[in-house]
């Protein structure tokens, strides 16, 4: 059965031609093509799933919106505030759900109904701080990971800082922090399979890989993304066979390809490839394939990895309207 996917995109309010959330197929050959618009609504750039419920955080309004799944359609039955300006992100607490808010680096929490619908917003945590890049004038949060029943982390991309809260019930709170080196705007926050994070720099153009000790984070190893340019910026981490690890390159417009040790304590550089469009936003892997959201040229590209860990273009990229963020269905 061909596998499906929800895609999240900037619509008319964020400079975007998208209309809503769409919902994709994989054809033969592992590349994608569009099924149907499932729901209308402003930039919902990043969308994430949780049982029968489809979460889309819609950027330009700032609001959070759930859906109910009916087969290819998008029913809604909440909206509510995220919390603060431009949310990107969202993750999952114990009845609730966790907005990061871009504007000014806020956290919103958000209950949910015993059904799965957003309900309310009950907590917004702040912070402060900025950086040495231009876009780094204020705090900006860019999301959060749920590391186990008692513990959440945030990156926060201004402020160049991982934040810990501890969670109880739909309650953080925050207890603690790790400064990561001047500029490099955290970004992405994605958890190996040895329990280490790997942390991407949007700024640094980097990958950081941290410990939890149970009481603070420690800094294990850093690699340059091999391949950047100095004005790129760098979106999304995923994990594929054997080691190796994708990040995407804005600017340059590449695929950075490392390789991470069965441990998790070592980072090698292995290479980099055309994104095969503009601005890549995020990127998924699924087994042996890659797809790759390119914002700006309105595509999202489908790569095969080779055993040398390298993505090779399946087709020509599939012509979508500003996506930037996919989902399993």
């Amino acid at each position: 059965m061909p596998q499906q996917w929800w895609l999240g995109a900037y619509g008319a309010d964020m400079e975007g031609g998208a209309e809503g959330v769409s919902l994709l197929t994989s054809r033969d050959d592992g590349s994608l093509e569009l099924v149907r618009v499932s729901a209308q609504v402003l930039s919902p750039t990043f969308v994430t799933t949780r049982g029968d419920h489809l979460y889309a955080a819609a950027e330009g309004s700032g609001h959070v919106h759930s859906y109910r799944i009916d087969g290819e359609h998008l029913v809604e039955d909440g909206v509510v505030h995220s919390g603060g300006e431009y949310p990107c992100q969202i993750e999952f607490l114990d009845g609730a759900i966790v907005a990061a808010n871009y504007g000014a680096g806020e956290l919103g929490v958000i209950t949910l109904t015993d059904s799965g619908a957003v309900d309310a917003l009950t907590q917004v945590l702040t912070n402060t701080g900025s950086g040495p890049h231009p876009e780094q004038e204020s705090a900006h949060a860019h999301a959060s990971y749920r590391y186990d029943e008692s513990t959440l982390f945030s990156a926060d991309l201004g402020a160049d800082r991982i934040l810990v809260h501890s969670i109880d019930g739909a309650t953080l709170t925050r207890t603690g922090e790790l400064a990561l080196p001047p500029g490099t705007g955290p970004r992405d926050i994605a958890r190996h399979a040895s329990g280490l994070l790997v942390v991407l720099g949007e700024h640094g153009r980097d990958l950081h890989v941290l410990e939890w000790t149970g009481q603070a984070l420690e800094i294990v190893t850093r690699l340059p993304l091999p391949g950047a340019g100095a004005s790129d910026q760098a979106a999304a981490i995923g994990f594929g066979p054997d080691g190796f690890l994708y990040a995407g390159l804005r600017g340059t417009n590449q695929i950075s390809v490392a390789r991470i040790s069965d441990d998790g304590r070592t980072l090698t550089a292995v290479g980099a490839v055309s994104t095969e469009g503009d601005w890549p936003r995020n990127l998924v892997v699924d087994g042996d394939l890659l797809h790759v959201c390119n914002q700006r040229s309105s595509s999202v590209a489908s790569f095969r990895l080779g055993v040398d860990g390298m993505p090779v273009l399946i087709a020509p990229p599939t012509p979508l309207p500003s996506p930037t963020y996919l989902v399993r269905a």
